[in-house]
């Protein structure tokens, strides 16, 4: 049966940030910055699947892969070095299945990821093509929608539960490419996993009293982003 319901954990890493931006954004003044935009979209790979058990009932779950679409700001700091920041919305929904008797619940998730990173291009900023590798820290965000909420309100699991949006510290890493055939536009195209807690939405691992709702899952999920984009270049060549 199907039910559907549509609808700075680590503070030493500010620290490194803010020691980057205070080194190497004076140092980047005088130069050619490169400021552009990039328009994103693509697919959001999650692997997150846990299966447990409450009381005799055996309960698995896992997020579906979604889209996404996003916003990119960035700039060069030094002729093969660059910075940039990162907002992303996507759709990634949980899936809770009880294997015996066979239901499944879908719980509708929107996914918003925003993420600071530096890169390591490996040619020259007035290169025709511009390979680069990237590494980040951020934040994401895992937001039920209404629906979802309501949902879960009525069942969740083996028992009505309120849910709520949950925020996770996000490491992601990754390479790319990008190429500029044009003035003020070009291409680029991403490949990045983004590693972050799993999330319980508000809800315990371990049951607070015997009524209580919980959820008895942890570790780490990954979302693994395919996208490419359309960059706008604020200065010409």
């Amino acid at each position: 049966m199907l039910h559907k319901a549509t609808g700075g954990r680590k503070p030493y890493w500010g620290a490194f940030i803010g020691c980057l931006v205070v080194l190497i954004l004076p140092r980047a003044s005088a130069q050619d910055l490169n400021p552009r935009i990039t328009i994103l979209g693509g697919a959001s790979l999650v692997s997150g699947s846990r299966t447990f058990v409450i009381g005799s009932h055996v309960f698995a779950t896992q997020f579906e892969n979604g889209v996404k679409f996003g916003v990119r700001g960035t700039v060069d700091v030094r002729e093969h070095w660059g910075a940039e920041g990162t907002y992303s919305f996507g759709t990634n929904n949980l899936q809770v299945t009880q294997v015996a008797p066979p239901v499944v619940q879908i719980f509708d998730v929107h996914l918003h990821q925003f993420t600071g990173n530096a890169l390591y291009f490996f040619t020259a900023r007035d290169s025709l093509l511009r390979p680069f590798v990237t590494a980040g820290v951020g934040v994401s965000r895992f937001s039920p929608t209404g629906d979802a909420k309501l949902a879960a309100a009525l069942l969740f699991l083996n028992q009505p539960a309120i849910i709520a949006a949950t925020s996770e510290f996000n490491f992601n890493f990754g390479a790319g490419i990008e190429t500029r055939p044009w003035d003020h536009f070009g291409l680029r195209f991403d490949f990045r996993d983004h590693v972050t807690g799993i999330p319980r939405f508000g809800l315990p691992e371990n049951p607070t009293s015997p009524a209580a709702p919980f959820f008895p899952i942890h570790g780490r999920v990954q979302d693994v982003e395919l996208s490419a984009g359309f960059v706008y270049y604020f200065v010409e060549k």
